[in-house]
């Protein structure tokens, strides 16, 4: 380990201990908070700072510890039961997928959607493309720890595996598709789907699909107690709020790689906390909102690596209890996404940088980022038409709903509650807010238990197009978490999946695009990805389009090295 890195990192240290030596408090405390509650109208729209860092042309160093404060922490180990950001942001690391998205030293830019192997080395389809066939790497070896010690992946693991993700869980419904599976030989798994699905491989190179071991499941009944998998680290250490620590698998398959001896995150939920934890070298990674907390970083930090994530959809917006009334009403709908006023909230909370917001990658269905214009009329500010709305759907002095809400970012809070002014000065919906844990939040909203109105998301971990529109918007799948239940919708994300033509792919996407505008069945929120911030002896950490280094794109750490 270089004997350049921080004392605090060079030994044990718990959370505690790790805030105490870096001496956060005082005027650190409230940096992070730039732009949150007030306009910054002057600040430039159009960032300074590159969206897309080539691979170094240097050549790798092994070794050093690579250390991130993070704001998430895993509600449970067990893949199959969340597609938490707190889980994926180590067990893409842990594990491995059958196929997977190029990583940035391989990519051609942010939008490269390029799928690679992973566990498999090669996949076809029946003409048909009901049946895929996944011929695995030879070699492969799970971790070397108990109960596995080592022994190699065979396409039994593979196919119990999946077995497993169909029986129960939010994942189920990627995997109730498979009719059945065969092994012909130990490297070799053929998938019967129940209907055609152009997109399946697609569907298994999401970050969330990693395949774990049979062994574990039968010997402890469930996954939440240890992460064994293939990939190039192995879970050390996972104590709860503390710190995730992972070490590298000396027997990875791909040779030579991971780079970083160990990679350690530390469960820092406060915001600026993980600002003082890179400004101090603490952390090697931060994820900024805005162009002014950039700023704040490089005034004392002038030599960090800044990245603009640019923007390809907004993962957060209004859910609705859509099933019940008076959601169930579109006129209700419409009328309050008529009543939020997005311009104000790009204008000052991102500071003029972020996005209106919708839900489906605009890189599927166009080829340069929409308008507020071009959303359609129920986006467009209009509180005079959405109280008329309002009155004929039977809510002429309103009414009042409740709102839970996760902080993911400070900004979050502010943008709370200007929808709740919104609604209230514009409609006369009197909306109460409550903020949870991230934990409680999470378990809520996944799980449907709750009415009236969420801070909503679509998980952001999904890349692939069936992902974000089937898998989210069809009205019987485990991941419907806006509850979406249109017809047409079902037939559009139906045909979408059946259609290998990627011209009418794109056609069929906007027809569903343009179906969730009109009928406001995910009401998306304005929304800016930000700034990837790193210590300057990072290298190939750059993040592709829904692929953060940070958290779900997460597996191509085992790329990144240290240059010091």
């Amino acid at each position: 380990m270089p004997t350049d890195r921080p004392v605090a990192l060079r030994q044990r240290v718990n959370r505690r201990e790790f805030l105490r030596r870096a001496g956060w408090g005082g005027a650190g405390m409230g940096v992070l908070i730039v732009g949150a509650g007030r306009a910054r109208l002057s600040a430039q729209p159009v960032s300074p700072y590159p969206d897309w860092i080539p691979p170094s042309s240097k050549p790798p160093k092994p070794g050093g510890v690579l250390t991130r404060a993070s704001s998430w922490d895993p509600p449970v180990l067990d893949p199959r039961l969340t597609q938490s950001i707190g889980l994926f942001q180590f067990a893409a690391l842990t594990s491995n997928r059958l196929v997977r998205y190029a990583f940035a030293d391989e990519a051609s830019g942010t939008n490269d959607l390029t799928l690679k192997g992973d566990l498999a080395e090669s996949w076809q389809s029946s003409p048909d493309h009901r049946v895929w066939t996944f011929k695995l790497r030879q070699g492969v070896k799970w971790h070397n720890v108990p109960p596995l010690n080592g022994r190699e992946l065979v396409a039994a693991d593979v196919k119990h595996c999946f077995e497993a993700y169909a029986k129960e869980g939010v994942q189920s419904f990627t995997f109730r598709e498979i009719e059945g599976m065969e092994t012909p030989d130990k490297h070799t798994l053929r998938v019967h789907l129940q209907s055609p699905n152009v997109l399946f491989p697609q569907n298994l190179a999401e970050p969330i699909t990693v395949i774990f071991a049979r062994e574990v499941l039968e010997e402890d009944g469930d996954l939440k107690k240890r992460l064994i998998g293939t990939g190039p680290y192995l879970l050390k250490e996972h104590t709860r709020k503390v710190r995730v620590v992972l070490a590298r698998n000396p027997d990875y398959f791909d040779k030579g790689r991971p780079y970083v001896d160990e990679y350690t995150i530390l469960s820092t939920p406060d915001a600026a906390t993980r600002l003082a934890a890179f400004r101090t070298g603490q952390s090697d990674i931060l994820w900024l909102a805005s162009l002014g907390e950039v700023e704040t970083v490089r005034k004392t930090n002038p030599a960090a690596v800044v990245q603009e994530y640019k923007n390809v959809l907004a993962p957060f917006g209004l859910a609705l209890a859509q099933d019940k009334p008076p959601f169930n009403d579109v006129r209700v709908r419409r009328a309050i996404s008529m009543a939020v006023d997005r311009q104000k909230q790009v204008d000052t909370l991102f500071e003029g940088h972020g996005i209106p917001g919708w839900g489906v990658p605009y890189i599927y269905y166009q080829d340069k980022m929409p308008t507020l214009a071009q959303l359609g009329p129920w986006w467009q500010h209009r509180p005079s038409e959405a109280k008329k709305l309002l009155a004929e759907a039977g809510h002429a002095n309103g009414f009042e709903t409740t709102l839970f809400y996760y902080e993911y970012f400070p900004q979050m809070t502010s943008q709370v509650q200007l929808v709740q002014q919104d609604l209230k000065r514009n409609l006369n919906i009197n909306v109460k807010i409550t903020k949870l844990d991230y934990t409680t939040y999470y378990g809520r909203y996944v799980e449907s238990k709750w009415d009236g109105m969420a801070w909503g998301f679509q998980s952001g971990h999904a890349v692939g197009l069936d992902e974000r529109t089937y898998q989210y918007m069809h009205s019987k799948s485990t991941k419907n978490f806006f509850r979406v239940n249109d017809p047409l919708i079902d037939e559009l994300t139906t045909k979408l999946r059946q259609t290998p033509d990627r011209g009418e792919q794109r056609t069929i996407a906007r027809k569903i695009v343009d179906r969730e505008y009109d009928q406001v069945l995910r009401m998306w929120m304005p929304y800016d990805n930000g700034f990837l911030v790193f210590q300057p002896h990072v290298r190939n950490m750059a993040a592709l389009a829904l692929r953060r280094t940070d958290g779900y794109g997460a597996s191509a750490i085992a790329r990144l090295w240290l240059d010091k």
